[in-house]
Order: structure tokens, then sequence, then C-alpha cells
């Protein structure tokens, strides 16, 4: 179905934007000295004086479906939109039934059967998308839950700072790749995440306290306090999600395995010295 793909897409688009933005050609510059020999001047940074958080986000079942409803429900109005084809096709079946009636009994020997086979053809269309419009959530949570079924739940750590934003990858912290906030073209918040739109690609970040990893929650919102003056800017208070989330991870189940494992082990070694 189209709309699967497209969410497919932005899951894939969300997880792996970071990554492929990592794999771009920095252009060099080289310093040209005598014929004879080059030098090159190491340059030491200052050190940073401003203000500097780093939080942590973790791209998983959560993370993707608040983001995905935010994106398609809130901003794109997709339900609504599924409502609307529904009425359009009954419409069409409304007109297509009474059209056919309508000749049939001006010429009796023209039949309105294949008038009312359209016509019903177009009111199972309807039901079927405007239950699609209903139940679009249900849509979303099968499409994530379908991912995760192939994919890993990535990582990171981000480093915000008053001039620029870190990406640093938890398993691979030398491939880091960092966005000035002047490439920053708005900010959108919802109660669980901040939304920092790279144009279309968005940065997510956890409005979580317990997701902090170095400074406080206080000054993260400090400095998104700050940008936000200077950004265009947005605020969600809907409730986005209305379905729980119950989705274990298959990492989320091996750990819990392995807990018990190390928990049944100690048991029995307790049992084995009495």
């Amino acid at each position: 179905m189209e709309n699967n793909n497209q969410l497919n897409e932005q899951l894939d688009e969300v997880v792996n934007e970071e990554e492929k933005l990592n794999n771009e050609e920095v252009e060099s510059v080289s310093l040209e000295t005598n014929e004879s020999e080059e030098v090159v001047e190491e340059k030491q940074e200052e050190p940073y004086v401003g203000k500097q958080v780093t939080t942590s986000i973790k791209y998983d079942f959560r993370t993707m479906k608040y983001f995905n409803m935010y994106n398609t429900v809130v901003k794109r109005k997709m339900p609504i939109w599924y409502l609307v084809m529904a009425l359009i096709a009954l419409a069409f079946a409304a007109y297509t039934i009474v059209t056919g009636v309508l000749e049939s009994i001006k010429n009796p020997e023209v039949p309105y059967t294949m008038s009312l086979i359209l016509g019903g053809v177009f009111v199972i269309l309807a039901i079927y998308l405007g239950m699609q419009g209903f139940k679009f959530e249900n849509l979303i949570d099968k499409t994530i839950a379908n991912h995760f079924m192939t994919h890993k739940v990535a990582q990171q750590h981000i480093q915000i700072r008053e001039d620029i934003i870190t990406l640093i990858p938890v398993n691979k912290p030398e491939e880091s790749f960092s966005y000035d906030w002047i490439q920053v073209t708005s900010i959108e918040e919802i109660d669980q995440f901040f939304f920092l739109y790279l144009g279309k690609s968005p940065l997510i970040i956890d409005k979580d306290p317990n997701a902090m990893v170095e400074g406080t929650y206080e000054e993260m919102l400090e400095i998104f306090r700050e940008k936000a003056e200077l950004k265009p800017y947005k605020k969600c208070d809907k409730r986005i999600c209305k379905n729980p989330i119950t989705f274990v991870h298959k990492e989320d189940l091996e750990m819990q395995e392995q807990a018990l494992e190390v928990e049944h082990t100690e048991v029995e070694e307790e049992k084995t010295e009495e």
C-alpha cells in the first residue's frame, strides 16, 4: 500500500539520516608554501566557554512512533485526508447508482446492474478509506513493529552547544558529525521531543531528563529557548499518541533473558554452598 511505503521511507530516513550525512565528502584545504617544502601549522582551538550539554537518543519504537504520529497526523493531516477521500468515494457511489437507475427508468432496455456494481465498489472503497482514517495510529504501530523486526535500535549522543550540534554514534564516536545552528531551519516541540528540522530532515531530541549524559536538563531547555527566539518555532500541546506503547525490542528481550540466567545461576550457587 502506498501509505505503508511512505511510512517505511520515513522510518528509514529518520534512522539513517545522520549516517548518510556522515558519509558526505568534506572539502580539504591545502596550504601552499615554498617549492622546496610545505609547512602545516597546527591550530590550537580555544576551550569552549559557552553553554554545553550532551543528551542521548534511542531511535526505538517510542521515538519512531511519536515522530511519525506528529509528522503524519499533526503536520500532514493524513487521517483527515483519508476521511475526505472516503466522502468523495461515497459521493461517486451515490452519483453512479442514481444516474444508472434514472437512465434505466427513462429507457427500460438499459440495465442498471453495472451501475449498482460500480456503486458498490465505491462504497467498499469508502468504507476501507474511512477505517484507515479512524485507525491510522494502528497502521503506524504495525508499520513500525514490522520495521524493527529487521532493524536494530540505533543510539546516539547529541552534544548541544550555542554554536553547533554534534551527533556522536555510541558505537562509533570517531564518526561524529556537526551542524551549525544556522542550518536548522525550524524548531518544533511536543511534550516528549524537540524536532530540529534541517530542511525536511529532522534531528530528534529526547526531552526525557533521564536521557541527559552531560550537563542539566534545565541548561538544555535554556539553549532551546534562546534559539526558538531566532528560528521559526512551533509547539504542539495536543496528545499525539492514544494507544499505549507495549512493543518490546529483541535487544530488550535478550537482556531480560540474560538477567534471568544470571539470577538463576546465583540462586543455584547459593543452594550448592548451603
